[in-house]
């Protein structure tokens, strides 16, 4: 990790943030840590937005403690609103049974 001054960082940060893709830096003032300078290039704005949200991973976490980290496939299908392969199962077997 590469540490620089503030007053250094604004008159370069171009160079910087080219540097930081390869490894972080870090932004003192007055000798105390002010930021930190992380490359993200190539990753989707998404990515990069969540990923770093508190708010999104304590979602997360909640989630999983209720689910107990599995669902099962009729259990992801029901939460996005599509029958459950039992559902299909009986519908099919109606249309045979009308087919007849």
């Amino acid at each position: 990790m590469k540490m620089i001054g503030l007053k250094e960082a604004k008159s370069r940060l171009s160079e910087f943030v080219d540097a930081a893709q390869r490894d972080r830096i870090l932004i003192t003032r007055r000798g105390e840590p002010a930021a930190l300078v992380i490359g993200v290039e190539g990753q989707d704005i998404e990515q990069v937005v969540l990923g770093n949200d508190a708010e999104f991973w304590r979602m997360i976490q909640e989630r999983r403690k209720r689910s107990n980290g599995t669902m099962t496939s009729d259990e992801i299908r029901h939460s996005f609103g599509l029958d459950t392969t039992s559902e299909r199962l009986r519908r099919k077997k109606a249309k045979r049974k009308k087919q007849r």
